[in-house]
């Protein structure tokens, strides 16, 4: 891929993820899933030695838990475990260390498998799913694979502040961006604009193989959309209020997908292999709408999303069959710029989605309240769901997941002669 397409691709990211407002769906009555689905399994986290959060944390974004499925029986759970820690010789002055103990889970049982600690050195994200049934672990500026074992396998070094890491639907792309050290004593002496951030390095890697497909440069973290073999991106069409999707390859040339009508520019969020949502704005209200398509260029389905919930979080099945989505519900409206109190929060909600008929299947409340997400996980094939909830990891059996009754609506987008 052309150093300058994947360039100008960062930009457009960076662009869309200022207008991306995390919000949540309203639907229709007849799309409510029956309220009496019961989860299989409970299983009570005070026993394992978890306490909820304080309320210090509720506003810093903070990763100290998350939640995995390892296959279908069995789960993931880390959570940071309280005490003081001995300060380590030659660590950072600037070091946030937390205790993570990390846990497999039998979902048929309820009980403990294996058991560990690991020390992290800050409190950004730790934890992301990776292919064959493992874990992607960050530990400072160091990679590591976790399996059943929890023994963490080294995966990669980086000599730069690792500042996000990025994990693709089907597991098979990782993006990793780290400090540009150069470039910011560089531009130490020059002015800084309002919004810029500090330069990255940004790289994709083949998840199984760690090779590098495709490496640039930024001005700030961003999110690239990782789709198939490359990436996908929002450009103006030809007329106003209209937006065109491209499906940028790292190898060949650009395509057109679809075209969708938004007052702002759309937010990318791929959800398979070949599904992919995006969320733009009404012209004439604030709530956002929703358009899923496939990559051949149909709608498959819309809806429309509240703006009183903020900060989303998205987890996926590996198989690209259902994802679930997470946000904080707010009292009053915010947008992207404002500062959010604690006050300000009146809970957290999560509903799974069948990805192509856009059926709500479940929708939970979700406590403590973590604003970093990673509170709840998919299993690999979409069959399972589970939520921390009321003092107890909650397991859910999914319905088998629905066909899309209606014919999509074809919004490909036409070449530009």
């Amino acid at each position: 891929m052309a150093r300058a397409s994947i360039d100008k691709l960062v930009g457009v990211a960076a662009m869309a993820g200022l207008c991306a407002l995390a919000l949540w769906a309203e639907k229709k009555p007849a799309q409510v899933p029956a309220t009496d689905l019961q989860p299989a399994v409970r299983i009570e986290v005070a026993p394992l030695g978890y306490l909820p959060p304080g309320s210090f944390y509720l506003t810093y974004r903070l990763s100290s838990e998350a939640l995995g499925f390892f296959d279908n029986d069995h789960l993931l759970f880390t959570f940071r475990v309280g005490g003081l820690l001995n300060r380590l010789p030659n660590d950072p002055a600037d070091d946030d260390d937390q205790q993570i103990r990390a846990m497999v889970l039998d979902v048929k049982t309820g009980k403990t498998v294996r058991q560990t600690e690991w020390r992290m050195h800050d409190r950004g994200p730790y934890l992301w799913p990776f292919a064959g049934g493992k874990f992607l672990v960050r530990r400072r500026d160091s990679l590591f694979l976790a399996d059943e074992s929890l023994e963490l396998q080294p995966w990669m070094d980086f000599s730069e502040r690792v500042r996000d890491v990025q994990v693709s639907p089907d597991r098979r792309m990782v993006v990793v961006e780290t400090d540009d050290t150069a470039k910011v004593r560089t531009q130490a002496s020059e002015p800084r604009h309002l919004g810029s951030g500090e330069p990255v390095k940004v790289m994709v890697l083949a998840a199984e193989s760690k090779t590098p497909i495709a490496q640039t440069d930024g001005q700030a973290p961003v999110l690239l959309p990782l789709m198939g073999d490359g990436v996908l991106d929002m450009l103006e069409g030809k007329l106003p209020g209209y937006w065109v999707m491209r499906d940028v390859p790292f190898h060949g040339d650009p395509k057109l997908v679809a075209q969708v009508r938004s007052a702002c520019r759309p937010s990318v969020k791929p959800l398979s292999t070949t599904v992919v949502l995006l969320e733009g704005c009404y012209l004439d209200g604030s709530d956002h709408q929703i358009f899923v398509i496939s990559m051949d260029g149909r709608q498959l389905w819309r809806d429309r999303w509240e703006n009183r919930f903020v900060w989303a979080w998205f987890d996926t099945a590996e198989n690209g069959s259902r994802f679930a989505y997470e946000s904080i519900a707010v009292s009053r409206p915010i947008s992207t710029f404002d500062a959010l109190y604690p006050e300000d929060i009146t809970g957290q909600m999560v509903g799974v989605y069948d990805t192509e008929s856009g059926k709500l299947v479940l929708v939970k409340d979700v406590s403590p309240v973590l604003t970093a997400g990673q509170n709840v996980a998919l299993s690999p094939d979409g069959t399972r769901f589970a939520v921390l909830r009321n003092g107890a990891i909650e397991v859910y059996d999914l319905p088998p997941v629905e066909a899309p009754q209606q014919k999509a609506t074809d919004v490909a987008a036409k070449k530009k002669k």
